[in-house]
């Protein structure tokens, strides 16, 4: 018999719907998914309200309808034997009360560390099974340690790209054209996609070669082919960042070659200096040519295997 499953995940590039679908191929769940989506008012006098409510009582009253309306299509299931949380900061405490009291096996993944995101310590008491990539907080809160994963596997697929960078306009932002930079001046064919949030008041525009700002996302099932399209992945880390972020495993599943700034790859099994290059000091870069020109060493099947979305979410549902 299929147990009831409750699934909560963030709508960022869309990586909900990446493991919701896995969730269904697994075929061992009746799956409920919490609308990750911010909520859409039904009238102009409802914005008054909110805007009202955010001046007069520093509250924000969309939170509360976006609240009601998850719970209303919650209410409609009935018995769910298990939840699985991404992100439960993004919830609302009526939510996660919900879910407290009315599930017996919580599951929470924590994506983020709790110095990027110190709201994520407020949910704790909401669960009683805990994951997380950052090695500092399963060490502090005794959660377990978990790895990313990988969905797409390689495709032999011929690259246009020695190397690629795709991420968010942050403050790794300076380093990313110091690595393009000195990969372009040795003539590798490097390129940077980096994603902008939309405002009304434009920035003004970044005049470095090879590195393109733009405001369209990509949803996360189609990142990977950033990936499938280099020889090499570069992954820059946030600076309080320990867990390897999705680049790594991307390039896992694809067979790609790895440059990165997170010297914690060193503890994985997978690692391999042939595949994986550290940088240790953007300001003194030197990679060697070789690095790109000789080709991707396969590793064992077992560790392939392991790191795959199906064994990920096996291994946390158990």
């Amino acid at each position: 018999m299929k147990q009831n499953l409750l699934f909560f995940a963030p709508n960022h590039f869309d990586i909900d719907i990446a493991i919701l679908n896995q969730l269904k191929i697994m075929d061992q769940y009746n799956v409920v998914q919490i609308d990750p989506h911010v909520y859409q008012y039904k009238n102009r006098l409802e914005q008054i309200f909110n805007l009202f409510g955010k001046i007069f009582f520093n509250k924000t009253l969309k939170k509360d309808w976006k609240a009601k309306e998850q719970l209303q299509h919650i209410n409609q299931y009935k018995n769910f034997d298990v939840c699985l949380i991404f992100r439960p900061d993004l919830l609302h405490p009526k939510v996660l009360k919900f879910i407290q009291n009315n599930i017996q096996s919580r599951k929470v993944v924590y994506w983020d560390s709790f110095d990027k995101i110190p709201k994520l310590k407020e949910t704790i008491t909401y669960f009683n099974e805990y994951y997380s990539f950052e090695e500092d907080d399963c060490i502090k809160y005794n959660f377990t340690k978990i790895s990313n994963f990988y969905i797409h596997k390689s495709t032999n697929a011929t690259p246009t790209y020695d190397a690629f960078f795709f991420g968010s306009k942050d403050a790794r932002l300076n380093n990313v054209i110091k690595l393009i930079t000195y990969l372009r001046q040795k003539n590798w064919n490097a390129k940077a996609l980096i994603v902008a949030k939309k405002t009304k008041s434009k920035s003004k525009p970044i005049n470095v070669e090879g590195v393109t700002i733009t405001e369209n996302s990509t949803p996360f099932s189609q990142i990977y082919q950033y990936a499938d399209n280099t020889k090499v992945v570069i992954d820059i880390s946030h600076p309080n960042q320990k867990g390897l972020s999705m680049r790594p495993y991307e390039c896992l599943g694809l067979e790609r070659k790895l440059i990165t700034n997170n010297a914690e790859i060193k503890n994985y099994d997978f690692y391999n200096p042939n595949n994986i290059y550290i940088i240790e000091d953007f300001d003194n870069l030197d990679i060697p040519d070789s690095f790109l020109e000789q080709p991707y060493e396969k590793i064992s099947e077992d560790i392939y295997n392991k790191y795959h979305i199906s064994n990920w979410l096996n291994y946390i549902l158990k």
